[in-house]
């Protein structure tokens, strides 16, 4: 798309277009914190991603994954530790985090609890990639779990746990939010969390869920609307909103990695848990590319509404829409025919 299609598109002048790209690239300062241990320290210079590059994303498969209720520990384990070695190209465990991260970041793992137990980010899950995070060096101090709401965290088996010295399994009150509201282009706004500045690395782990304003949920949307304090200020225009509050460099430069949680699917009745419409679909996913991701999610979505006789997200007026500007403002790619997706059978 030109820069005058883009301003006759999003009203914008090609001056703003410019500074948006700007923005995009990464630029601008984050302030605050709750204490000084939580202080936000000046941004790191970010690692370089995966050599694969943007546009790949990795599906390990392992039939069996869910067992029961919840993912086998230990099934869960092989297949999130395959992704993250399979993205990378490394088969040592240590290189393989390590590419990501390094022993003196602070490292958040960004879970997704917010639809009840059981459309939540899974603890078995979410186990390994601590694993993989100590591998890489980064000492228990400096790890933590975070999400917006601690009775959610304690419901997804997330259990509250804040001392000195050890990993850190916090929600956003804790530390609380910036004073300051932070906008951006496109209708973004909302106050910081301050647990999200204390990182300087974060780990995103999302879900493959279907959503009832934005078609779908997961990638991009996990590290917007839930690393502020009031996200249904951006619900009436997530289709710029979450693109633009994405390239804020408050969440670009420090999302490192994404793992999603593919042990089930919601395809419909989305975000919070819906039983008549919850596959189980035994796959971890590991990208450096959120656009992508998202695009892969909706696909996954798409494939299970056709399965069980459902319309298409854009027939029930929920189109997956945010895609195409937030490769624009180049945070990945959303067109599929130009992601690859690496699939691994366990």
């Amino acid at each position: 798309m030109s820069r005058k299609d883009y301003s006759e598109t999003h009203g914008m002048s090609r001056r703003e277009c410019l500074k948006v790209s700007a923005l995009a690239a990464g630029g601008l300062a984050v302030l605050g914190s709750a204490d000084a241990a939580a202080e936000a320290p000046v941004t790191e210079p970010r690692l370089v991603p995966a050599t694969t590059g943007p546009g790949h994303v990795v599906a390990v498969h392992k039939k069996g994954l869910v067992t029961g209720r919840f993912p086998n520990p230990e099934a869960a384990r092989e297949a999130v530790h395959t992704a993250v070695k399979t993205l990378c190209g490394k088969s040592d465990l240590a290189a393989a985090y390590g590419t990501f991260v390094r022993p003196d970041d602070r490292v958040g793992i960004k879970i997704n609890v917010l639809g009840g137990r059981m459309a939540s980010t899974m603890k078995e899950v979410v186990d390994p990639i601590v694993e993989g995070v100590r591998a890489a060096g980064v000492p228990d101090e400096n790890i933590m779990i975070f999400d917006q709401f601690g009775g959610n965290m304690r419901g997804a088996r997330f259990g509250w746990q804040e001392k000195p010295g050890q990993l850190r399994i916090i929600n956003h009150a804790v530390l609380g939010y910036e004073d300051k509201t932070t906008v951006t282009p496109g209708g973004g706004q909302g106050k910081l969390a301050k647990t999200l500045l204390w990182t300087t690395a974060v780990i995103n782990v999302p879900l493959i869920k279907d959503h009832d304003l934005c078609g779908i949920t997961c990638a991009m949307k996990n590290m917007v609307y839930g690393c502020v304090e009031r996200p249904a200020m951006m619900h009436t225009a997530h289709a710029t909103a979450l693109p633009h509050f994405y390239a804020h460099d408050a969440i670009r430069s420090r999302v490192r990695l994404t793992i999603v949680d593919g042990s089930f699917c919601l395809y419909d009745g989305g975000p919070k848990h819906n039983p008549k419409a919850t596959a189980v679909h035994d796959t971890i996913y590991a990208t450096t590319d959120p656009v992508a991701m998202d695009c892969i999610c909706a696909e996954v979505v798409e494939r299970y509404r056709a399965e069980n006789k459902l319309r298409p997200l854009a027939s029930v007026r929920r189109p997956v829409v945010h895609l195409a500007l937030s490769e624009q403002l180049g945070l990945g790619i959303g067109d599929r025919e130009r992601i690859r997706l690496e699939t691994v059978e366990l």
